[in-house]
């Protein structure tokens, strides 16, 4: 049975937590910004200059990492940014596609997860999918030696597991 005591406290429960939640996010997101402003003061070797091949290649392969590292942080700080947002609307651990709380434990490892456990599953099969049908389009059947329709299906049955509709 709910007291009226207990009612109250749960409003100021839940402010201290999304209090604590936004302070994190905004020290992971401190923390993300730096990194990324250090790495672009840190000066790029010029790839002209170094003499060996190998040292070439290297620095090359340095420098792409570099930029993949960078866009990897450069989008987790716009995934905190949204967080952020969805802090202050109201809406933080409540799942954008079906509305469901997202259990704690996945807002512990994910703290800017918008999506519960089943919705993100879902979301990623078909995505999937999607990159699926997209190579399977973009290939060209003429290429793979089928010339009548018969090989064609046959080609599509091969790489789609069953014959077109």
């Amino acid at each position: 049975m709910r007291t009226e005591h207990s009612t109250f406290h749960a409003p100021l429960i839940r402010q201290r937590r999304m209090a604590y939640i936004r302070g994190k996010l905004l020290e992971t997101r401190r923390q993300l910004l730096e990194r990324m402003k250090a790495e672009l003061a840190e000066p790029d070797e010029p790839i002209g200059v170094l003499g060996d091949p190998a040292d070439m290649a290297h620095s090359v392969s340095a420098r792409e990492t570099s930029y993949e590292i960078g866009s990897v942080e450069s989008r987790a700080v716009a995934q905190i940014d949204y967080a952020l947002q969805r802090i202050e609307r109201g809406k933080y651990g409540i799942c954008e596609d079906c509305g469901k709380r997202i259990p704690p434990a996945r807002l512990r490892a994910m703290p800017f997860a918008y999506l519960c456990v089943e919705c993100k599953q879902r979301d990623e099969q078909a995505d999937e999918k999607s990159e699926e049908e997209a190579a399977i389009e973009s290939l060209d059947l003429g290429e793979l030696g089928g010339s009548d329709a018969g090989e064609v299906e046959s080609t599509h049955e091969i790489i789609r597991g069953s014959r077109p509709a």
